[in-house]
């Protein structure tokens, strides 16, 4: 891992954080939004490390994932799937994990991602759509 899949990642990190934050705080357990957020880690980094050496791709996911949850947590987000306290947190979960997944394909194809400040709130905005959409549900 590089610094520069750091700098390439975060801004996504710290715009998913907020939303998933804001939309589930309160709804589900502190263990279950955290681990929400880890699924969206593993689906944007998989495009570019899901064929790499699984210790690789989980290294990049613990860094990022680390960006926003201290140690225990980040550890426990990785390693624990919390049983789900509602029905649709299982969904919620896959779908999270597909958009993310959607969204690193388009950052790996791009040639220079880190000029596009715009992306990062079509992202956001996109994901909180997926959000709620799935509540409904």
């Amino acid at each position: 891992m590089q610094s520069s899949d750091i700098e390439v990642f975060a801004p996504k990190i710290e715009a998913v954080w907020s939303v998933i934050d804001k939309q589930y705080a309160g709804r589900m357990s502190a263990a279950e939004l955290d681990h929400l957020f880890a699924c969206f880690v593993l689906g944007l980094t998989t495009p570019r490390f899901g064929e790499a050496e699984p210790a690789s791709h989980y290294q990049i996911c613990q860094s990022l994932v680390s960006i926003k949850l201290p140690p225990e947590r980040t550890e426990a987000a990785l390693h624990t799937v919390p049983p789900a306290s509602q029905p649709w947190i299982e969904n919620a979960r896959s779908l999270i994990e597909s958009k993310g997944e959607r969204i690193g394909s388009a950052l790996s194809q791009r040639a220079n991602v880190t000029e596009e400040p715009a992306g990062e709130d079509a992202n956001s905005s996109a994901l909180e759509r997926l959000v709620k959409s799935e509540e409904t549900q």
